[in-house]
């Protein structure tokens, strides 16, 4: 008797949600061949918040064990006003929707689903797709490595601006949705004389802000965010040159200290902050993930998680659903969608937390945060807290991606 061949999936993009999607199909049986743009596997990153939707996925996957919650136990919060003085601030864990949470290292996540998927699938670094030819159930690809092959599915999990989706579905222009706001991150290379080892500090203005968020063995991240415009102009400057233009008149040590860092980083993150919204995530024998597919944006909090929870979830239906690849992406987008439209709805509110609108807005936010700062203010939150959780805790059996048996 001849042996079935196993399906095999192009995974394009070793990022979270690529690799994350690769370990599972290479779990139920496919052969996936991931292939990365960049030339050798990106160790950086910068902090996100790890949700309780992604925690039984990571389990599920072997990796969970790697993800680590970097927050300082003993670091305080602090807001700067306008007059530069430190105030008690608010512990960002306050407002997550879930518990638990992480605060982690995308770098972190990353290594424990790369050391996972390592052993299990072929990857492929400097590679990428050049030409996709779909097929009635198979796509033909030729790669950036002079080799054509032909799989059973292609997985576009290449973040925001996807070359798989500019391919398949059409331009990026079509499905960006800007938020008219613009983030930098760097590394920052030495202590900063005006915290205490372990704080973190957010300075809120009316439509910018600054974060530096302090972890456990690793250097502290310095983000700035703001509004502009016309954003995709705004990142095609030079970053600390654009960034002086919009808080060069921020008196203190503060923000002329972590301007300076900026400037002495060896890397920085500056982009945009857009969602991308699709009808469909998938076409034929192509589906996307992650940010290709909804780029949930930092506001949301749950894009490191949900990139996990998606491509876990998409592989165990694949492999429920034997043969029949549509029923399973079609089963996949209608349990995830509905999670995925409620958290890019959520970052339009949670933005106006880091960007107030106007100063009436920035003012209430700051009669919200000395609220919840102060003894009776913490009294409250922790008793509704609780009971909030418990009920969504009662709820969680209904979670669509949660809950998978292996």
């Amino acid at each position: 008797m001849t042996a079935l061949r196993p399906k095999r999936a192009l995974v394009v993009g070793a990022g979270i949600s690529g690799m994350a999607t690769a370990l599972r199909l290479s779990q139920v049986g496919w052969e996936p061949l991931v292939v990365e743009r960049s030339p050798t596997r990106r160790t950086g990153g910068y902090f996100t918040v790890f949700m309780a939707d992604g925690f039984e996925p990571s389990r599920r996957l072997g990796v969970i064990d790697g993800i680590r919650d970097r927050a300082d136990p003993q670091g305080r919060f602090l807001e700067m006003d306008r007059r530069g003085r430190l105030v008690p601030g608010m512990n960002p864990a306050a407002m997550m929707p879930m518990d638990p949470s992480y605060t982690v290292l995308r770098g972190d996540v990353e290594k424990a689903l790369y050391d996972a998927l390592r052993p299990r699938a072929e990857i492929r670094f400097g590679v990428e797709p050049l030409a996709l030819r779909l097929g009635r159930d198979h796509v033909e690809v030729d790669l950036t490595d002079g080799v054509t092959e032909r799989f059973d599915l292609v997985v576009g999990a290449d973040g925001m601006h996807s070359t798989i989706r500019e391919q398949v579905f059409g331009p990026e222009d079509l499905y960006r949705r800007d938020f008219n706001h613009v983030v930098a991150a760097c590394l920052l290379d030495r202590p900063l004389p005006w915290l205490r080892a372990g704080d973190n500090l957010l300075v809120v203005d009316t439509r910018r802000s600054v974060a530096v968020q302090v972890f456990r063995d690793h250097d502290p991240v310095a983000m700035f965010m703001y509004c502009h415009p016309w954003p995709a102009a705004e990142i095609r400057k030079r970053p600390a040159a654009a960034l002086r233009e919009v808080y060069g008149d921020f008196a203190g040590p503060v923000v002329p200290d972590l301007l300076d860092a900026l400037e002495r980083a060896e890397s920085t993150l500056f982009d945009q902050i857009s969602q991308i919204h699709l009808s469909s995530w998938s076409r034929g024998r192509v589906v996307l993930v992650g940010d290709s597919a909804w780029s949930l944006t930092l506001y949301s909090g749950f894009g490191s998680s949900l990139g996990i929870a998606g491509g876990e979830l998409l592989g165990t239906l694949l492999a429920e659903h034997g043969d029949d690849v549509a029923a399973a992406l079609g089963t996949w987008e209608h349990r995830l969608r509905p999670v995925v439209t409620k958290h890019q709805k959520s970052a339009h509110f949670a933005k106006n937390f880091l960007l107030p609108p106007s100063s009436p807005a920035r003012l209430l936010r700051r009669a919200v945060v000395r609220t919840a700062a102060s003894r009776a203010g913490g009294k409250l939150f922790q008793a509704l807290l609780p009971a909030s959780r418990a009920t969504r805790a009662a709820g969680a059996s209904k979670n669509p991606i949660g809950g998978t048996a292996r």
